[in-house]
């Protein structure tokens, strides 16, 4: 099954594949698709501290396969605000995410795994 013929739907914190449903505990803020897989990063709230927000959704067996490790960030002193991903891209064909802690993460997409890790400030 190739990436063009994968039929998905997303619904407030929902994905329908085909005749399956995935549900999540939030509201899905963005989503890309990159080898055979949906990675959903989902969009939590300020007050919750919930840092493993991005998910990675096989397409072909319509369940989640991962959730993004948890991990320590080295936070601005005058900020409390928890380092949530705050952005999902696919960036010279590998999956990059972004979080509020000025860090970003290579990671592979069909297993999550983290590849590369660095600042970007």
């Amino acid at each position: 099954m190739t990436e063009e013929t994968n039929k998905y739907d997303i619904q407030g914190n929902r994905v329908l594949i085909e005749d399956q449903e995935i549900v999540f505990d939030f509201p899905i803020y963005k989503s890309v698709m990159i080898s055979g897989m949906l990675i959903v990063l989902l969009n939590i709230p300020v007050e919750v501290k919930y840092t493993e927000n991005v998910f990675g959704v096989s397409l072909v067996e319509k369940k989640i396969k991962w959730q993004i490790e948890k991990r320590e960030f080295a936070q601005a002193p005058f900020t409390h605000i928890p380092c949530k991903y705050n952005g999902i891209a696919v960036y010279e064909n590998k999956l990059r995410l972004n979080n509020w802690c000025s860090a970003y993460l290579i990671v592979k997409p069909t297993n999550g795994e983290v590849l590369e890790e660095g600042q970007t400030r």
